[in-house]
This record gives structure tokens, C-alpha cells and sequence, in this order.
């Protein structure tokens, strides 16, 4: 791992994802991209049961996440099921006091589990490995995970702009599409941020 500029550091990613290196490819990403992905795998795991559920408990044991951060994400889901079946009945009701309280309890479970989610995240020893560990189980399981195979593959890197320890890149896919990519550095690295766009630059 050299990564001393951005276009090291997307050659290296690009690399890892052609050889079906989630490994690789995950250490490439800003740890708020890791993060990200990592909540919604985390999330398609902790809805599965049978033996999906029980791959996601040996994953976690495996990388160190304890088991009682996984029961509270679990109760919490539960709740929030339970919420919504409540909120479902109060359709069409004519008091709106109450609508508007069961609301307002259904957004604070919710906003509990994505905290709790965050916070058991934080605290996993190795994020980019444990989440391209989520990724490989998951299209073992599914067929499918939370990023596209296909990402940077034979795509090219233009445009490089770099102001201090942030970049902005221009990547372009072999069919000439082309989206912005940030990049940040950090102790002499640089990692990918996905979907960051130039300062100033409008959404098209």
C-alpha cells in the first residue's frame, strides 16, 4: 500500500475490484465510504434469519463485534416493525394529535437504531475487512451485495485537481460516461470518497 497520490490510489482499487479483492478494494475507501456500506450490509444481514443469520453471527465473532451490539440492533428492528404496524392502523384516523405522537415515537426508534448501528460500527477493530467480509458472504448467500462488481473496472482517471489533503477526479467509463470521485488523504494516504463532487460544481 503506497497510494502517494489520488491516481495511485484509484489504480490500486480498480486493480483490487478486477481481481475480485474486496479486501483490497475496501482498504481503498475513505472510512466514511467503508461506514456507509457497511451500515446497509450490516442491515440485509440483521432482516435475514435460518442460516443467513446464523453466517452474519459467526462474522461478527469473528471480528470481534460483540453479541449484545447485535441483540439491541436486532430489539430495535423489532420495535420498529412493531412501530409501523401502529402507525399503519392510525391511518385515517381523526385525531391527529395522536398521529402526530406515534410519528414522532416511530422517528426516535428509528433514529436509535441507526445511532446504535453507527456505535457498534465504530467500534470494530478492522472496518474495511470486516466489511468486505460482509460483502463476500452476502453474494455467497444472495447473489448480490451493497456495491457493484463492476465498479472502476476499466474506467480511466481525468481531471485531478488537488488542494491540500482533499482531490477531485474525473472517472470515466468505457462507455464514456463520466461522474465525479473525491479523494482524501490521511497520514501520507490517500483513500477514494465515492460520489463526492467538486466544490462549486453543480448536480447534473
Amino acid at each position: 500500500m503506497s497510494r502517494t497520490t489520488p491516481e495511485e490510489a484509484f489504480a490500486e482499487a480498480r486493480a483490487a475490484m478486477e481481481q475480485g479483492d474486496w479486501d483490497g478494494f475496501f482498504a481503498c475507501l475513505d472510512q466514511d465510504n467503508v461506514a456507509r456500506i457497511a451500515e446497509n450490509s450490516v442491515a440485509r444481514f440483521l432482516m435475514a434469519d435460518g442460516a443467513t443469520a446464523d453466517v452474519f453471527t459467526a462474522l461478527c465473532n469473528e471480528h470481534a463485534v460483540p453479541k449484545e451490539r447485535i441483540l439491541a440492533l436486532r430489539t430495535l428492528l423489532q420495535r420498529i416493525s412493531e412501530s409501523a404496524k401502529v402507525s399503519v392502523s392510525q391511518v385515517g384516523s381523526h385525531d391527529p394529535g395522536a398521529m402526530l405522537q406515534q410519528s414522532l415515537r416511530h422517528k426516535l426508534i428509528v433514529d436509535e437504531y441507526h445511532k446504535a448501528l453507527k456505535d457498534m460500527l465504530k467500534d470494530v477493530p478492522d472496518l474495511p475487512r470486516f466489511t468486505a467480509a460482509l460483502e463476500k458472504s452476502m453474494r455467497t448467500e444472495s447473489g448480490s451485495g451493497s456495491v457493484s462488481s463492476k465498479l472502476f473496472v476499466d474506467d480511466t482517471l481525468v481531471d485531478v485537481s488537488i488542494e491540500g489533503t482533499k482531490a477531485w477526479a474525473t472517472r470515466r467509463t468505457a462507455d464514456g460516461h463520466s461522474e465525479d470521485v473525491g479523494f482524501v488523504r490521511r497520514k501520507g494516504v490517500w483513500y477514494i470518497r465515492l460520489l463526492a463532487k467538486r466544490p462549486n460544481k453543480r448536480r447534473s
